[in-house]
């Protein structure tokens, strides 16, 4: 889960334009691919970044993210879909960066944070800089006259 190795879909679709040009490997191309890791659900995301993040246990998530321990394991185990809101919680308790939680939303099927919903830009800003806790990012809605969605 290393945010620097993986390529944006853009770049991907540049490099797909020039092989097709014949200005790059195609071969090349397919064994860089290889080097990124590819997600196929949230669960196995959950379990990278938990191996990736040691100090970060379920039990830490419940108390940052004020979610429920009967919410939070189930979503770490993969048997709970939780709706954008409670997963961006869960994230926020996870101490996910940004990029971490727009994946994160995008594996569950969510919308990502939207800089456009007053909501979301507000989230977005407390997820930047490193907020831990669900709790202060409410504080900055509230104070911001925004209701918080969790």
């Amino acid at each position: 889960m290393n945010p620097k190795n993986e390529t944006r879909t853009t770049a991907l679709f540049q490099e797909l334009d020039e092989i097709s040009k014949g200005q790059k490997s195609y071969t090349t191309f397919l064994n860089h691919q290889k080097n990124e890791q590819n997600y196929l659900s949230l669960k196995d995301y959950i379990d990278d970044y938990f191996f990736q993040h040691p100090d970060i246990t379920p039990s830490v998530i419940i108390q940052d993210s004020n979610l429920s321990r009967n919410y939070v394991y189930p979503i770490c185990n993969g048997t709970k879909h939780p709706t954008k809101y409670k997963l961006v919680a869960f994230c926020i308790g996870a101490h996910m960066t940004l990029k971490e939680t727009q994946k994160a939303l995008t594996l569950a099927g969510c919308s990502q944070l939207y800089p456009k919903i007053p909501v979301d830009s507000g989230i977005i800003i407390c997820i930047n800089r490193k907020c831990k806790s669900v709790t202060e990012v409410g504080l900055f809605l509230s104070e911001n006259g925004l209701e918080s969605p969790f």
